[in-house]
C-alpha cells in the first residue's frame, strides 16, 4: 500500500508541474460545433403528403456541408429497422409513402472541410384519414359492421363515416357485435417479404365472426378463417385482448394464444388444454389481464390463469385468508373487470348455482400462488342485486357503474353507497357502459379524456353518450354523443400517438 501511494503521488507531482510549465505554451483546439435551426420535434402528416423541411445550419469552424437524410422505423420486434435515405441536399423535399405509425426523421450533416459529422432527429407522425377518431362498432339486422368518428382538431368529432368496415372490405360480419380492441404492435406482414411488422390494428368482433383490420387503411389482415393455425368448427369469439406478453382469444369458450412481444407471424395457435387431463372447460367472456391474465371456467365454476409459453390452463392456489375458492366455487360470474393494475386487481359480481337468489360481490386479488377473493353478499333491495351493464372505473374512484331499467347508477365499493346518476330518456334501451380513458404522458393535450361511456338503441338507431365525472358523479348532460344507425356495443378512440396500454386495459 505504502508503494502505491508513493507512485501515485508522484504521478500527481509530474501532472502538476508539466501543466505549469506548459501554461504559456500550450492552447486546446476549440469543439466544433454544429448547430440546425428549423427542425420540428413532430411532424404530424399523411401518406402522400409532401415533407418539407429547410433547416438553417451553423458549424463554428470554417464550413462547407454535406448533408444526408434518412428515415427509420419504431416500434419493432423481431428485426432491425433498416434506415432509407430520402434526401441529399439541405432542404428536404420528400413525399411520404411509409405506412401510418411514428418514424424517425434523421439528418447527418458533415462539415467536409473538418470531416466530423453530428445527427439530428425528429418524429414524423404519419397518418391517413382513419388514424385518428372514435371507432363504434353497431349491428343491424344480425350483421356487424364499424361507424368512424373523424376528430381533426380535438376529441370532440366533427363529421362520420358510417359502415366503413364494410365499405374497405366489401363485406360485414355475420351476427350481432361483442366488442372492438386497438393493438399498437399485432403483427401484420409487409407485403413482398417474408417479415412481420409491428401494425397499428383494430380487431372487430362479432357473435359470429372476427377480423383484425390495418388502421392506415381499414383493409382486413386477417379473418376469422385466417387468424387461427387450425381453424375451430364453431365460429363463436367472445373477447380478445392482451396482457404484456400475451394476445388471447376467447372463442366459443376456448382459449388461444399468440406471442405478443418478439418474433411472430399474428396467427393464433390451437385451444389451450385444461391441464394435462383435458379436462372440459368452457371461459367467461369475462377476465382480468394486465402483467398476467385469470380466466373464469364456467364448467367447473374455477379460475385458470394462461400463458403463451405453455399448452395448459394453469391451476390457481388459494390464500390462506380467500374468502371464496378459486376452484369448484359452485357460482355463476355474472360480471368481472380489471380495477387496477398495480396491485392487480378486479370486482366480480357472482350468483350462486344451488340458490339463484344469492349473489354477492367481490375484490378479487389474483395471483397464480395466493388468489383471494373477499366478498359482501348482495340484498335484493341493492340496486346493484338487479343490475346489468356493468362497468368499473379503471384506476379512478372506487366505483361501479350499472343499469337498471333506464337508469344508470353508481356503487361506491368502499362504502356500499348507491346513487342514482343519469336516466336516459323515455324510449332508450341501455346497450353498454364502459368507462375509457386516455391521460398523462404522450397523450395529445387536445386529445386527453376521461368519459364514462353510456351506449343506448331506439327504434334503429344508437347514441353514445359521453360523460365527465367528478368524485364517480356524472356530469349532467354529455360533452357530446356519437350518433348512427343499428345498435352499438363499444366505442374506442384511437390517434397517432396513442398507444395499446395507454387506454384502459382489456376489460368489460
Amino acid at each position: 500500500m505504502k508503494l502505491l501511494y508513493k507512485l501515485l503521488l508522484l504521478v500527481a507531482v509530474f501532472q502538476f508541474f508539466s501543466c505549469k510549465k506548459d501554461t504559456t505554451t500550450i492552447s486546446y483546439a476549440e469543439k466544433e460545433v454544429i448547430s440546425v435551426k428549423g427542425m420540428d420535434d413532430i411532424y404530424p402528416i399523411n401518406i402522400g403528403q409532401k415533407l418539407n423541411i429547410d433547416p438553417q445550419v451553423t458549424s463554428n469552424k470554417d464550413a462547407d456541408f454535406d448533408y444526408v437524410w434518412g428515415i427509420y422505423e419504431t416500434n419493432v420486434q423481431g428485426y432491425t429497422p433498416v434506415l432509407d435515405t430520402i434526401g441529399h441536399s439541405k432542404q428536404l423535399d420528400y413525399t411520404i409513402i411509409q405506412p401510418a405509425k411514428d418514424w424517425f426523421l434523421v439528418l447527418k450533416v458533415t462539415n467536409k472541410k473538418t470531416g466530423f459529422s453530428d445527427y439530428f432527429t425528429s418524429t414524423v407522425r404519419i397518418g391517413t384519414e382513419y388514424t385518428r377518431g372514435w371507432y363504434v362498432i353497431k349491428d343491424e339486422n344480425n350483421m356487424t359492421d364499424m361507424d368512424f368518428f373523424l376528430t381533426p382538431q380535438s376529441i370532440t368529432p366533427t363529421t362520420k363515416r358510417e359502415n366503413v368496415y364494410s365499405l374497405i372490405n366489401g363485406r360485414k360480419l355475420d351476427g350481432n357485435a361483442v366488442m372492438l380492441r386497438f393493438f399498437t404492435d399485432y403483427k401484420a406482414p409487409i407485403a413482398g417479404t417474408t417479415t412481420y411488422a409491428n401494425t397499428r390494428s383494430l380487431f372487430l368482433m362479432s357473435e359470429k365472426d372476427a377480423a383484425v383490420v390495418n388502421l392506415s387503411t381499414l383493409k382486413d389482415i386477417r379473418n376469422f378463417n385466417s387468424m387461427f393455425y387450425g381453424v375451430p368448427a364453431v365460429k363463436h369469439p367472445t373477447m380478445v385482448g392482451n396482457d404484456f406478453l400475451v394476445y388471447f382469444m376467447v372463442n366459443d369458450g376456448q382459449l388461444h394464444s399468440i406471442i405478443g412481444q418478439g418474433p411472430s407471424t399474428g396467427i393464433f395457435g390451437g385451444r389451450k388444454i385444461n391441464t394435462t387431463l383435458d379436462l372440459p372447460y368452457y371461459l367467461s367472456k369475462y377476465h382480468i389481464m394486465f402483467i398476467s391474465s385469470y380466466f373464469f371456467d364456467e364448467l367447473s365454476s374455477s379460475f385458470y390463469s394462461a400463458t403463451d409459453r405453455s399448452l395448459y390452463l394453469s391451476t390457481i392456489k388459494d390464500n390462506p385468508a380467500t374468502q371464496l375458492p378459486a376452484n369448484n366455487n359452485n357460482k355463476k360470474l355474472i360480471y368481472m373487470g380489471t380495477k387496477t393494475t398495480a396491485p392487480l386487481a378486479g370486482f366480480a359480481i357472482f350468483q350462486d348455482k344451488t340458490d339463484p337468489a344469492s349473489k354477492i360481490l367481490a375484490s378479487v386479488s389474483p395471483n397464480v400462488n395466493s388468489f383471494r377473493m373477499t366478498y359482501e353478499t348482495l340484498s335484493p333491495t341493492d340496486k346493484v342485486y338487479n343490475g346489468s351493464n356493468y362497468a368499473l372505473l379503471f384506476t379512478d374512484e372506487n366505483m361501479m357503474y350499472f343499469s337498471v331499467g333506464n337508469e344508470v347508477w353508481s356503487r361506491n365499493l368502499s362504502n356500499k353507497f348507491e346513487q342514482l346518476q343519469y336516466t336516459v330518456p323515455a324510449g332508450e334501451t341501455i346497450t353498454f357502459i364502459r368507462h375509457r380513458k386516455a391521460t398523462g404522458t404522450g397523450v395529445e393535450a387536445a386529445y386527453a379524456y376521461n368519459y364514462v361511456m353510456i351506449g343506448t338503441k331506439s327504434g334503429g338507431n344508437y347514441k353514445i353518450r359521453m360523460f365527465t365525472k367528478t368524485s364517480g358523479n356524472l356530469a349532467a348532460d354529455p360533452v357530446f354523443t356519437l350518433e348512427g344507425k343499428g345498435s352499438a356495443t363499444d366505442a374506442v378512440y384511437v390517434g397517432p400517438s396513442i398507444t395499446t396500454n395507454m387506454i384502459n386495459p382489456s376489460t368489460y
